[in-house]
């Protein structure tokens, strides 16, 4: 009786590594299959991100451009002191973009460009002539506070997916008082 018991056990236990043997087999194919499966989306997730923040570091040089641009344009000349300024350069009540072409632009591109962005991308209250000459004669005219919008486009990596949304245009606004 001993002796049987014996193999019945020995053939048990046999029966059951095998049987384990088999199902780790199985599984470590299992989880090689899901992680096929998962690379790809978690591969797109992080070009997501990271674009995302791509765009977020974009705003913020936006919104420090706008600042330093209209300080400039607050205090004309860059110096910023009324000692270094004749009248007809830099009068609030002229209206004239002089000021503006002179001072400000560079500045504003110059800050894009310092913190790896094109410069020559920013654009001043519009994208066309007519809306800048426009906005320009409109903001300029008020002798208490500068207002200074940017605009700059990015091209989204879309392709043919999603036609009308292959470019983005990141806005940035600052508003001063002159003088300050």
């Amino acid at each position: 009786m001993t002796i049987t018991s014996e193999i019945k056990s020995t053939t048990l236990v046999s029966g059951r590594e095998a049987l384990c043997g088999v199902r780790r087999r199985g599984q470590s194919g299992q989880s090689l299959m899901e992680f096929a499966l998962i690379v790809p989306v978690l591969f797109l997730l992080l070009l997501g991100v990271a674009f995302i923040a791509q765009g977020f570091n974009l705003q913020m040089v936006l919104y420090g451009a706008a600042y330093e641009g209209a300080r400039v344009w607050a205090k004309n000349p860059p110096i910023g002191s009324g000692n270094y300024c004749s009248p007809p350069a830099c009068n609030p009540n002229q209206g004239n973009s002089v000021n503006f072409e002179r001072y400000v632009i560079p500045v504003v591109r110059q800050y894009v460009t310092n913190n790896g962005f094109d410069g020559s991308k920013v654009y001043f209250f519009s994208k066309d002539s007519r809306g800048y000459s426009n906005a320009l004669q409109l903001v300029s005219g008020n002798r208490q506070v500068v207002t200074l919008s940017l605009l700059y486009s990015i091209k989204l990596p879309i392709g043919n997916f999603g036609e009308g949304f292959t470019n983005l245009d990141v806005t940035a606004t600052c508003t001063l008082k002159r003088g300050s």
